[in-house]
């Protein structure tokens, strides 16, 4: 069944890296398995869900994400191009995020302590069938690792999580 669902995936998804479907539709896992939902959780900072995106799609890029110790160059790389990637296709994520809160599927507000817009889903909104479903099963391993890796990370400022995902790997990035 694995195999199966892997196949239906790859025919939906051209190119995960600009993909509106692979962005929304892991955007409504991570926000989900975060427990990001109305009166309950909060995610702070859409833009933190960008850099994010690349490590639950692939099993790799997600022990990548957690390992620790010193990166080899290859490593490096790869880690660059997804922060220098993720940071081109901020406006794809902001766009489908608008549409899905204009769908009714989540909420965006304007956090003004924090400077920043944050996201929680609606309740029932989306069917549970969806969410829970077995097409979603590898994605759904990587966000679990990356949240016991990384402790609030629905909490946690776009900088941190920048510094903890990059800069403490060893990347050199600019300034956001």
């Amino acid at each position: 069944m694995k195999q199966y669902n892997n196949n239906i995936k790859k025919r939906i998804m051209f190119n995960k890296d600009s993909d509106y479907y692979f962005v929304a539709y892991n955007s409504i896992l991570i926000l989900d398995i975060l427990n990001c939902y109305e009166n309950k959780s909060t995610f702070y900072d859409y833009r933190k869900l960008i850099y994010i995106l690349p490590f639950i799609a692939n099993a790799n890029l997600a022990n990548l994400s957690v390992k620790n110790g010193k990166r080899n160059e290859r490593e490096l790389k790869i880690l660059e191009d997804i922060y220098i990637k993720a940071k081109l296709r901020e406006p794809i994520l902001k766009s489908i995020l608008f549409t899905l809160e204009k769908k009714g599927y989540l909420q965006l507000q304007k956090d003004n302590k924090r400077k920043c817009i944050t996201i929680q889903l609606i309740k029932n909104a989306i069917p549970r069938e969806y969410l829970d479903s077995e097409l979603f099963e590898l994605e759904r391993e990587n966000i679990i690792s990356l949240k016991k890796y990384y402790q609030r990370l629905s909490f946690i400022g776009l900088e941190s999580l920048i510094e903890k995902l990059f800069k403490e790997k060893g990347v050199i990035i600019w300034d956001i």
